[in-house]
């Protein structure tokens, strides 16, 4: 299980197996450390050195995340200890396995947002414009398979410059279905001036946490990206990863939460010119991206939790890079 840790004067420490949570110096819950997954920590409080080291012992993820949906820290167990994959994974970056892992990212994001778009679509019994995106899309995802495999660095600019085309066709098909008085103009990352851009923020970093919990596992440098060129403090492979998985946990959930009138104005506030999302929003915000990294899905006959796919990928790139096996890129059929 995930707990979420929010509010003020939290602790967590530690009785025997145990992770107790405390709050103004009072118990409020315990959990056994062989039933946690990941701890996310959303506000402020301490942590003992012994529930630290009962945390890494259990293989327990604990991280940390501020107002503006920035990773602020990560606690883990020890690194893998398999070199190979490491030397392996910086080897690649100068062959033309780099290129072809850089590709099959963007792949797989085109496709998940194509049949995000064609969900949109049929769920108002046929939109002309969400198909006429789509199939933009669609034009889109065949041209970057005509880029030729070569080393990453070679071809990167060729795959940003169709994924930079891609996105804005989707994001343009994305605001379609948004009223407009949240004031969604497009996707603007980082800095958000709108409610929509801080919800997304807020999951891709959620989402990001799981990332880089799985890469870190399967023994892969977080910050060695086949896509995402080297940026000091960047964990680059945790960027490239999470363009297979941003539609179907976080884009789609941010959806459900406006087109189902659980997101009020009210909800968030403008505060150092950034927007603030209120904490009980917040917590229906995680909720939600953690209830969908839990959900089953089918892919290559397999049902598994999104949460489960995001470890398969992590160890097929593993697997591509030691073994040679074919890389499957993670997209759904809607």
């Amino acid at each position: 299980m995930r707990l979420i840790i929010d509010g003020f004067n939290k602790s967590i420490t530690k009785r025997d197996n145990q992770i107790v949570i405390k709050e103004d110096g009072k118990e409020v819950d315990y959990f056994l450390s062989k039933d946690l997954k990941q701890i996310i920590i959303l506000g402020k409080g301490a942590i003992t050195f012994d529930a630290i080291a009962l945390l890494a012992e259990a293989e327990v993820d604990l991280i940390a995340i501020n107002w503006k949906g920035q990773i602020r820290y990560r606690l883990a167990s020890k690194e893998h200890n398999n070199v190979q994959i490491r030397k392996q994974q910086y080897f690649s970056l100068n062959d033309s396995r780099s290129g072809y892992l850089a590709k099959k990212f963007i792949e797989s994001k085109i496709k998940n947002q194509k049949s995000l778009l064609a969900v949109l679509s049929r769920n108002r019994g046929g939109n002309p414009f969400l198909d006429m995106q789509k199939n933009k899309l669609k034009n889109l995802c065949n041209a970057l398979a005509e880029i030729k495999n070569k080393p990453s660095d070679e071809i990167r600019s060729q795959i940003f410059g169709i994924e930079g085309m891609a996105s804005q066709e989707y994001w343009q098909g994305f605001r379609y279905v948004i009223n407009d008085d949240l004031n969604f103009l497009n996707r603007s990352g980082r800095g958000a001036k709108d409610i929509v851009n801080a919800m997304l923020n807020y999951s891709y970093a959620i989402l990001a946490s799981e990332v880089l919990k799985s890469l870190h596992m399967s023994g892969l440098d977080p910050y060695a990206g086949f896509l995402h060129a080297d940026s000091y403090g960047r964990t680059s492979l945790v960027f490239d990863v999470m363009e297979e998985f941003r539609q179907q946990i976080v884009d789609r959930s941010v959806l459900k939460l406006i087109n189902l009138g659980q997101i009020k104005k009210e909800d968030f506030e403008l505060k150092d010119d950034f927007i603030f999302i209120h904490e009980e929003c917040r917590k229906l915000l995680v909720k939600t991206v953690l209830d969908k990294l839990n959900t089953k899905a089918t892919f290559n006959g397999i049902k598994k939790s999104y949460s489960d796919f995001i470890g398969i990928e992590s160890k097929n790139i593993v697997d591509f890079l030691i073994y040679q096996k074919q890389f499957k890129t993670f997209y759904i059929r809607w």
